[in-house]
């Protein structure tokens, strides 16, 4: 076979192998799911252009051990807004989000903290699990919890909006609301859950209006954070993760209300229950904290539920 040939099967390869990478780009957001062949084991491997997902050593989420928490003495309140929001709450067939609409009205924006940078929220995520010992991504000492709420902002002093802030260093901040279940129900949380049943099925939505993000957050004074990322596909390493101390609490049967959408269009599917990456490797990550390592009221901080200790080296520093 003479050089020439050579060349346009080499050619012809190449044009083959980028129309498929197209054909599939269009289809990878339809593929993955949580577990399975298609879960996130696989997400790196099926997928170049997600390869971070099983290469990444800043990946999400991650175990949070009580133990080997570094005190940061510099680490203040986080601070939010008090902007109510508008946004689209929809069923994806795998989760429940909020996506946050862009108005000309002022936007929720979170600051403080480990933050550097302001943050506009543009997305708020909530994971659950088929039983009350998982659901969340995030796990303390080894323990998860029912549901996990996540709200995302981007980094508005830099970027125009979060597309732009995926792929950027400090692109992405997300704030974590660890569920306790409890008799009663929560009304704050039920004003985000309310329209449950006008978005049974997977593609369905329904517009939110004046939702209070304030009012289903715990207390802001305490909360451990991390460098990670996106805990879907492509799993972006630009996150800083902030997981507040305290709990919110919610009802069983406003957990139940979650467990019983839908992961089709019609079919009697269970949304993806368990609806949450596996724990990732914290491959020696440095994970900060600002709770003193004996407080001093009787609350039930998350923390507490797992004996928190602070490293002995940094029990000197910690405020009185």
């Amino acid at each position: 076979m003479d050089s020439w040939r050579l060349l346009e099967i080499a050619v012809l390869s190449l044009i083959i192998d980028t129309q498929l990478d197209t054909v599939c780009g269009t289809l990878w957001s339809e593929w993955w799911t949580y577990s399975g062949v298609s879960g996130a084991e696989y997400w790196g491997k099926a997928n170049k252009a997600w390869i971070i997902c099983s290469k990444g050593k800043y990946q999400s989420p991650i175990n949070i051990d009580p133990k080997s928490l570094v005190h940061d003495p510099n680490l203040k309140r986080l601070n939010v807004s008090q902007n109510k929001i508008k946004g689209i709450l929809l069923n994806t067939g795998r989760d429940l989000k909020l996506v946050v609409k862009d108005t000309d009205e002022k936007p929720f924006i979170f600051t403080g903290g480990p933050l550097s940078y302001e943050y506009t929220l543009f997305e708020i995520k909530i994971h659950f699990g088929d039983n009350n010992t998982r659901g969340s991504e995030h796990s303390i000492g080894g323990k998860k919890f029912p549901l996990e709420i996540q709200l995302y902002g981007f980094n508005a002093e830099i970027h125009k909006n979060s597309s732009q802030a995926l792929n950027s260093p400090n692109g992405i901040a997300a704030i974590s609301i660890l569920a306790l279940v409890s008799e009663e129900d929560n009304i704050n949380f039920d004003a985000l859950i309310q329209p449950i049943d006008k978005v049974h099925f997977k593609g369905s939505s329904i517009a939110i209006d004046g939702f209070s993000v304030n009012a289903i957050l715990p207390p802001l004074d305490y909360f451990v954070t991390y460098e990670g990322s996106l805990t879907q596909p492509g799993c972006m390493e630009t996150v800083t993760w902030i997981i507040l101390n305290k709990p919110l609490h919610i009802s069983f049967s406003q957990l139940r209300s979650l467990r019983i959408l839908n992961t089709s269009n019609g079919s009697q599917h269970p949304l993806s229950t368990n609806n949450f990456r596996s724990i990732t490797s914290g491959h020696g990550r440095l994970i900060r904290t600002n709770i003193k390592s004996k407080v001093k009221d009787d609350d039930c901080y998350t923390m507490k539920l797992t004996s928190y200790e602070v490293n002995k080296q940094f029990k000197q520093d910690s405020p009185k």
